[in-house]
């Protein structure tokens, strides 16, 4: 018998919109995404139009529709989305109802103009002190600084939302976050579980100007301007969710299988989380505490900036300028990528820092940091650099998971994302961190996570059929415990984490 109702699932990712119809036993029905534009036309800028993600909701939204080969009934729609993504909207009047409305892009948190202005204000101690009540290493990136830096001289009258929390206002006419999303703004005390008196003044910000904190599971009537963007029935509850990141942990464990082990997320960046019942802040402000989709657990989080899109960077350089008079000329990203995973381990003497995206985060947190080649020769071709990012790549995931591993060894880590589709990527990761790597296929792990928030699905019956693939350390992992004691020597973190570390 054809399921006769499912769950949307709504991920606003950083490049595009990614929505999952899901039946009440967990299976994906449907699946479909439509990417946006991002606005980079100054150095460090990275805006997004509020209006072409709604755009594209609703494109998604009828694909959806068109896919699904019997028509079932939308129960609930659950969200979730890139974070901390800064969204301010004006109040206006029409049509006797009160609306509120961007009065501007949204700035993603890709974008990195405000990182020098805060570190001028925020000295070592004040770092600290935030991060002691807040679990957040603050820089430019946070909506806090990033409204007073943009928007700070023209706050009246003016509401912050990050972008999950837009598109729950666009479907319900609430302004509410979470406490994971929440810890975006820079201003969540994870004390008091409530916004920071102190930290909204020293960033200029008027308490009235921020959302209601409510639970992950709070639900509100879908409205008529959620209707028509959706095609979903009038009224249809849709569940506020979390941050994309404590949505995507929250697909491959749900909320029994949280200890003693790391998620690997990759995307546009790779988050690096391992989950516990306290919160644990580090002793030496390497990673941030984030509150979990679950009351009382917390994540203990890295985000690697640039990944996915270091990976499409070294395709479009290789490839945009293939020289046709060379034997090798990589006329496909898959043939670029190919001829990598053939180059042995160490890339011919290479090593590549793959900090791109101005600044890294990870547990180093420099925004100065650029990305570096080192070892490079005449014999060098572009093979055996894309294999040096590859390996880069791989040796901070593992610089971040032996700071999680302080104080309780991990026994593997969980993966989705990009990354789960290519064995070869997989295997190489296993072989680097040398530690069991459990790899679950997802069409959006954050939209799936956040679907089951709902209460609507039958967990037990979704994760009895979520198996991963699992890959473990083969014979070249001894070769990089070498190779990796070269590249912590040739970029140690003491020696790269000193502006604000």
């Amino acid at each position: 018998m054809q399921p006769t109702s499912c769950v949307l699932g709504i991920d606003l990712g950083t490049s595009a919109i990614k929505l999952v119809a899901v039946s009440r036993d967990g299976r994906v029905m449907a699946s479909a995404r439509e990417s946006y534009d991002t606005i980079s036309t100054a150095a460090g800028q990275a805006e997004q139009d509020c209006q072409h993600w709604l755009k594209a909701l609703s494109v998604a939204a009828k694909k959806i529709g068109s896919r699904l080969t019997h028509k079932a009934r939308v129960e609930g729609i659950a969200l979730t989305g890139q974070m901390p993504t800064l969204v301010v909207l004006r109040k206006v009047l029409k049509k006797e109802l009160r609306q509120l409305k961007p009065v501007a892009p949204a700035i993603t948190w890709q974008d990195s103009r405000a990182d020098g202005w805060v570190s001028e204000r925020v000295d070592d101690d004040r770092r600290l002190h935030i991060y002691r009540k807040t679990g957040v290493l603050i820089d430019g990136r946070y909506l806090g600084p990033m409204f007073q830096y943009h928007h700070g001289s023209k706050a009246k009258e003016r509401s912050i939302l990050s972008a999950k929390d837009f598109l729950f206002h666009a479907l319900t006419g609430l302004t509410a976050t979470d406490p994971s999303t929440a810890s975006g703004y820079g201003l969540y005390n994870l004390h008091l579980k409530a916004w920071d008196p102190e930290l909204c003044e020293f960033w200029g910000i008027a308490k009235e100007s921020l959302p209601s904190i409510e639970s992950s599971s709070f639900r509100a009537p879908l409205s008529e301007r959620g209707r028509q963007l959706l095609g979903c029935a009038l009224g249809t509850p849709v569940v506020l969710g979390c941050a994309d990141s404590v949505a995507g942990v929250y697909a491959l464990g749900g909320a029994k299988r949280l200890a003693h082990t790391a998620t690997i997320l990759t995307g546009t960046s790779t988050v690096i989380m391992k989950c516990d019942s306290q919160p644990r802040w580090d002793g030496r402000s390497r990673y941030l505490l984030t509150p979990f989709a679950v009351d009382g657990w917390y994540g203990c989080e890295a985000d690697l900036l640039a990944t996915g899109s270091a990976r499409e960077w070294a395709a479009s350089v290789f490839l945009r300028r293939a020289n046709q008079k060379t034997q090798r000329s990589f006329r496909t990203q898959r043939s670029l990528w190919q001829s990598a995973y053939k180059i042995a381990p160490g890339a011919d003497g290479l090593l590549f820092a793959p900090y791109l995206a101005g600044g890294e985060q990870g547990v180093l947190w420099n925004p100065h940091l650029r990305g570096t080649l080192t070892g490079l020769t005449l014999a060098h071709d572009g093979a055996k650099i894309a294999r040096a990012l590859l390996e880069g790549m791989g040796f901070e995931i593992r610089r971040c998971l032996e700071v999680f591993e302080v104080e309780v060894p991990l026994s593997f880590v969980r993966v989705s994302g990009w990354i789960a589709g290519i064995p070869q990527e997989l295997q190489l990761l296993a072989d680097i961190i040398a530690r069991p790597v459990h790899a679950f296929r997802l069409d959006s792990a954050a939209a799936m996570g956040a679907t089951l928030l709902t209460g609507l699905i039958d967990s037990k019956k979704y994760f009895a059929n979520t198996k991963p693939v699992v890959f473990t350390p083969g014979r070249q992992s001894k070769h990089y415990k070498e190779i990796y004691a070269r590249y912590i020597a040739q970029f140690p973190t003491g020696a790269i984490a000193g502006s604000g570390g």
